[in-house]
């Protein structure tokens, strides 16, 4: 719910995200960087869950991406604040933002859960 409402923030600022605009030499931070590592970690996971049979390892999956979401949420500020331009930082943050949300609908649906939108 968090990531939808930071996107919706963000067209509503009329902040438009595209990959082809994706700069990861901008994500220098280490909450971006741990981020970063989490969600590469998926595919591993979802595989060992599968060949193991045991979902609940997703699950605990998205629950630790989630925890690391907050963190880099918590430090990282994802879009401009007043009358700054969104700058290719506030882009390459909500690209972030669009990949955890995409990696946790994915992870949800495998185990057959829907994610809100809103709390």
């Amino acid at each position: 719910a968090r990531i939808v409402a930071v996107l919706r923030n963000a067209a509503e600022l009329n902040i438009s995200v595209d990959l082809k605009s994706f700069d990861p030499s901008q994500l220098t931070h280490d909450r971006e960087n741990e981020l970063l590592g989490k969600l590469a970690e998926f595919p591993r996971v979802v595989a060992s869950a599968a060949e193991m049979r045991q979902p609940h390892r997703i699950a605990r999956y998205l629950e630790d991406l989630a925890g690391t979401y907050h963190g880099f949420y918590a430090d990282c500020r994802v879009l401009p604040m007043g009358e700054e331009n969104a700058s290719p930082l506030h882009i390459a943050r909500l690209l972030l933002c669009t990949s955890t949300q995409v990696v946790i609908a994915n992870g949800l649906a495998l185990l057959g859960v829907s994610a809100p939108e809103r709390m």
